[in-house]
């Protein structure tokens, strides 16, 4: 019994019409082609990773296939691309497809691949690429590697422990996806106005430049804030004690600037000295910290509690260093 799930794309079906069933040729191309290429990727990978490597799951679709198999670790960017190298190679080659069927012992005894855990009959059908792969199969398939076109790997990624995925495309597909990437690459050349050949080294000289520019404005915002905060040397209180201590607000300054700031001020007071500085970091958020001196922590001071016991009450929370 066969039952198909269809839409009506026009007209009307009552119970009783007769209808004709057709597999739409080009969809199915796709699938024989990348079903054949599964195949011939379990037999890459068991030459470059292992013998080990064995099938856990796959799906075939006319414009992509997914190939999931136990391998002990990720397979590594060298050996992604030896496996690619081996897949079109032996697609080049046109290797010839034979199906057979024979008894499951006559075609484990060939040499024939099986996938570990799924119940077969006793009479098998086998699909052999002489010299490249046999699987015990019974899906439909190229009738040569030559139709396959071209094998090209998305992603490989893993999904278990023990358990790795490997996304690709064939055919049409590969090349629909290789015209996208040459897109993007002509893209970049002609905005970093540089050759494909020299982008990576282009794009690493942009890197360094945009590093050493923030290191610099950085150094340029601790600054502005040690700047900024001087003035506030005259706002300074004293304890009873005689302990000196600032609290005050910085706008406009970034938390790593604002403890740089603080530490300043607390040198500049000298001797038993706390100081509590606040930028208004977004609309709802405050930057806070907090320095003591080392004669203000020989004292007890601790410059983690104050600044949490400020936050909680601005409704946050904050901790850290005694100084």
């Amino acid at each position: 019994l066969f039952l198909h799930k269809a839409t009506v794309a026009e007209g009307q079906v009552a119970v009783g019409d007769r209808v004709a069933a057709a597999v739409d040729p080009a969809l199915r191309a796709g699938s024989r082609r990348h079903h054949t290429a599964t195949h011939l990727l379990q037999s890459a990978l068991k030459q470059v990773v292992g013998e080990e490597v064995s099938q856990a799951g796959s799906l075939v679709k006319d414009d992509q296939l997914r190939f999931d198999f136990n391998a002990p670790a990720a397979v590594s960017p060298k050996q992604l691309r030896k496996v690619e190298a081996l897949l079109n190679a032996w697609i080049q080659a046109d290797h010839p497809l034979e199906t057979s069927e024979m008894p499951i012992a006559e075609a484990k005894a060939r040499g024939a691949v099986a996938m570990f855990g799924e119940r077969y009959s006793e009479v098998v059908r086998v699909v052999d690429v002489p010299g490249v792969s046999m699987e015990l199969c019974g899906g439909t398939h190229a009738a040569s590697t030559g139709e396959i076109g071209a094998f090209k790997i998305l992603s490989e990624s893993g999904i278990a422990s023990g358990v790795r995925r490997i996304e690709a495309v064939v055919g049409s597909a590969a090349l629909a996806f290789l015209d996208g990437r040459d897109a993007v690459v002509r893209q970049l050349s002609q905005q970093l106005n540089t050759g494909a050949e020299d982008l990576v080294g282009r794009v690493a000289a942009l890197q360094a430049d945009l590093k050493q520019t923030q290191k610099e404005l950085a150094a340029a915002k601790s600054e502005l804030a040690v700047a900024k905060s001087s003035a506030l040397l005259s706002q300074a209180q004293e304890t009873a004690s005689g302990a000196k201590f600032i609290v005050a607000s910085l706008d406009g300054v970034d938390a790593a600037s604002l403890s740089k700031a603080a530490q300043q001020l607390v040198k500049d007071l000298g001797g038993a000295a706390g100081v509590v500085l606040a930028s208004p970091a977004s609309s709802d958020k405050v930057a806070l910290v907090a320095a003591c001196s080392q004669e203000a922590i020989a004292a007890g001071a601790v410059a983690g509690k104050i600044v949490g016991d400020v936050a909680k009450r601005c409704g946050g929370g904050g901790g850290g260093k005694p100084y």
